[in-house]
């Protein structure tokens, strides 16, 4: 037999139905296209502050690298203009303007910059590893800019398309013929409805972004641009810049050391190329200084890893083994402490 409800039951039923009456199917909303994102940036950007404006400049810095990871791009140019307007530009193999076979009167460019979920990077076919895919994708950078223009170096053919505020406000339009030219240009002003007034890029952030990427990968060059109006007071960043270090990691630990003195003349580094099951590389640079605290930074397919992982462990861990087991062979207690 059914306990009858009381007074202080949680779940009792109140005799009063106006709460549900409020309540019913046209209170339900739903959010199409990419008005989530400007509806709720945080659950895509973590906000609308400093850090979020700047992470909309790193998914677009992602999928450039990611041409260049995967071989196809050798060079990306990034550039900061006045207006807080960010570009960036690569050699790569340029977007897909065909019409997509799911949504025939559309391009696959527009459906990429248009809708959630949607890229070249779920499957293995077209990428093998993926910094883009660790993100929010270009999709949510376009929903979340004032504008965002695209043009397309593609099959010796030029194309470019413009987009306000997450909606196309032009079709795909055909340029004609290139033929010194490939790759992708993205450029957009992140919107102030969004941001507001007073946000704005900061050189010396974006540049520090270029610049660890460049040492990430050791196979690309960087060519950093920016309008010398946007530097000011003690910000040394350089309005100009190339950025290629062909010593990667080495590079990037003796920059982070500076002149701190240093157990070995040189960082102890290598790179492993796997040949097992699917491809893949890892790289390390490690190098002993009496005169700094411990860090360690690491990365995956070029993404900053700061929670640590597998990858992170694993290096300690063999490290650690390695130096108990010089110690043991060389009878001295001290060298793996």
């Amino acid at each position: 037999m059914a306990k009858p409800a009381t007074k202080d039951d949680l779940f009792d039923g109140a005799d009063d139905d106006r709460s549900s009456k409020s309540y019913s199917a046209k209170d339900i909303e739903v959010l199409e296209g990419l008005e989530p994102v400007r509806r709720r940036p945080g659950m895509y950007i973590g906000g609308t502050d400093e850090r979020a404006l700047h992470h909309l400049a790193a998914e677009i810095i992602d999928n450039a690298m990611d041409e260049a990871v995967a071989g196809h791009a050798s060079r990306i140019e990034i550039t900061l203009e006045p207006g807080n307007v960010f570009a960036v530009r690569d050699n790569g193999r340029g977007i897909p303007t065909d019409p997509h076979p799911k949504f025939k009167s559309k391009s696959a460019l527009e459906v990429i910059l248009t809708t959630l979920h949607s890229g070249g990077k779920f499957t293995a076919g077209a990428y093998e590893t993926s910094g883009g895919l660790h993100g929010v994708g270009a999709s949510v950078v376009n929903a979340l800019s004032e504008w965002l223009e695209v043009e397309v170096a593609r099959d010796r053919n030029l194309w470019s398309q413009r987009f306000e505020r997450g909606n196309p406000v032009t079709k795909l339009k055909d340029l004609g013929s290139i033929n010194n030219r490939r790759g992708t240009t993205v450029r957009f002003k992140p919107d102030v409805k969004i941001f507001g007034p007073d946000a704005h890029f900061k050189p010396a952030r974006l540049y520090r972004m270029a610049r660890s990427k460049a040492y990430l990968f050791r196979g690309v060059e960087i060519r950093w641009s920016c309008d010398a109006s946007l530097i000011h007071g003690t910000d040394t960043t350089p309005a100009d810049e190339t950025l290629h270090f062909p010593g990667g990691l080495s590079d990037y630990l003796e920059a982070t050391i500076g002149k701190a003195s240093t157990v070995t003349p040189r960082a102890f580094s290598g790179r492993v190329e796997s040949t097992k099951e699917g491809k893949g590389i890892v790289e390390w640079a490690v190098s002993w200084s009496p005169a700094l605290d411990p860090f360690m930074n690491s990365y995956c397919n070029t993404i900053p890893t700061a929670q640590g992982g597998t990858h992170d462990n694993g290096l300690r861990s063999a490290m650690a083994k390695s130096l108990r087991a010089y110690g043991e062979l060389t009878n001295n207690r001290k060298a793996p402490q």
